[in-house]
């Protein structure tokens, strides 16, 4: 093969790397029509049975053109996410929640505030941010907080019940609520202000702020007793595909024991346990549980500090995580192969799906 031969052949990639592009624009404009004649009938964003016949299509499709069915299914997921985004950024839009209403994001400048300011824009909310980082926009967004129709704290529990006690002075009109990720620090502060006549909720995104698409994504709200303030939080998600769950208040932090304050105990123990000196290899569990914790650590020390320590249901969560490692050991020592299957078993059961 001759360089003219495989230039030709790079540039014949080269237009079909442009269809491609193409293709999937012409995707998605047919996706955006699909949304809206969904919204007309008052069907959801998301139809698995839909999806999974796509996908089914695709492999069937790649088996016949000799195709890896896996590479065409990924292909094909990747649009079915891009599609759900598109038309669950299109709901938001409709349904236009916060349409010609005014909302304060306290903290708005970090990077879960910077997502909820996204988020309520994108329902029609003018939104003011106070924040310690953006100075030029303090004036304003304090001369509306009495006014506006919502005030989301985005700041830390400790911070935002300091906050709280202060706003309890002179309650805003609309409704307050926070986004924090332990509820401990906040309950005495919450009640104060309710006391006052404060409207008062409380939800917990259960996912980063890099996430784009809220398929499949948790978000919980916690029941703090006044129902039309928990009504108007959960309104913000209705449009979205996310799924809500509702819980007590109190109840919070119990959950997010094992589901925060263990799983990122687990990924500090991981980091802190591996070896100064890089390896020059790496499996691919390795690989996993490395990008995992490396993922973590590099996350505010302040914000974790405080779900390990003010989250008063940590510690025992964090002491199963010893026990569980001091079993390991105990089995390895005794060389017991069959308390070694044992644990394996009892591992299968709790990490079990469905």
């Amino acid at each position: 093969m001759t360089t003219h031969d495989l230039d030709a052949l790079r540039q014949r990639i080269r237009e079909l790397d442009d269809q491609l592009v193409t293709l999937t624009a012409q995707r998605q404009r047919l996706v955006r029509q699909v949304g809206e004649e969904k919204r007309r009938q008052g069907l959801p964003t998301v139809d698995f049975a839909q999806e999974r016949q796509v996908l089914e299509r695709a492999r069937e499709q790649a088996a016949g053109q000799g195709l890896d069915p896996g590479l065409a299914e990924d292909l094909l997921l990747r649009l079915i996410r891009s599609s759900v985004a598109a038309q669950e950024e299109d709901s938001l839009r409709h349904a236009a929640t916060g349409a010609g209403e005014q909302a304060v994001v306290v903290g708005g400048a970090g990077r879960i505030g910077r997502w909820i300011t996204r988020f309520l824009e994108a329902q029609g909310f003018a939104v003011a941010i106070l924040d310690p980082q953006l100075l030029e926009e303090k004036e304003e967004a304090e001369e509306l907080l009495p006014s506006a129709k919502l005030v989301l704290y985005a700041t830390p529990p400790g911070e935002t019940a300091r906050l709280y006690r202060k706003l309890a002075e002179a309650p805003p009109k609309g409704v307050v609520a926070d986004l924090a990720s332990i509820k401990t620090p906040l309950l005495e502060a919450i009640r104060r202000l309710q006391r006052a006549g404060g409207r008062v909720a409380s939800l917990h995104p259960m996912f980063g702020p890099s996430v784009l698409v809220l398929r499949e994504a948790d978000v919980l709200i916690c029941d703090t007793g006044d129902a039309e303030a928990t009504a108007a939080v959960e309104a913000l998600f209705r449009p979205t595909t996310a799924r809500l769950v509702h819980l007590p208040l109190v109840d919070h932090d119990r959950l997010m024991a094992d589901l925060l304050s263990l799983a990122h105990a687990t990924a500090f123990a991981f980091a802190l346990a591996l070896p100064e000196a890089n390896h020059p290899v790496r499996s691919t569990t390795f690989r996993a549980l490395e990008q995992l914790a490396s993922s973590i650590v590099r996350e505010s020390p302040d914000v974790y500090y405080e779900i390990q320590a003010d989250n008063p249901h940590s510690l025992a969560a964090v002491e199963r995580l010893r026990a569980a490692v001091e079993q390991l050991l105990t089995v390895v020592r005794a060389r017991s192969v069959a308390d070694f299957r044992a644990l394996l078993a009892e591992g299968r059961r709790r990490t079990r799906q469905g």
